[in-house]
């Protein structure tokens, strides 16, 4: 069994989503596992340096108290 993922306090809610906070995200794909959420940008690429190579660090919204995280696209405009 995964180990639970490390939340950052303090994580700003979600307006969208009631129950979820933003944050970066250090997560594997496959299989899937939630490292860690962090308040930070540089925060989440310090524990994506524990966490390993197959991991890697997304924007996005994680659900309270689960492994869920859905990640955010962003689009850039030339």
């Amino acid at each position: 069994m995964s180990q639970k993922a490390k939340v950052a306090d303090g994580l700003p809610p979600d307006p969208d989503n009631p129950g979820w906070v933003k944050g970066w995200g250090v997560v594997r794909n496959n299989p899937w596992h939630l490292y860690a959420v962090c308040m930070t940008e540089g925060e989440a690429h310090q524990a994506l340096r524990e966490a390993g190579s197959e991991y890697e660090v997304t924007y996005g919204s994680h659900e309270l108290g689960y492994d869920s995280f859905m990640s955010e696209s962003f689009s850039v405009e030339p």
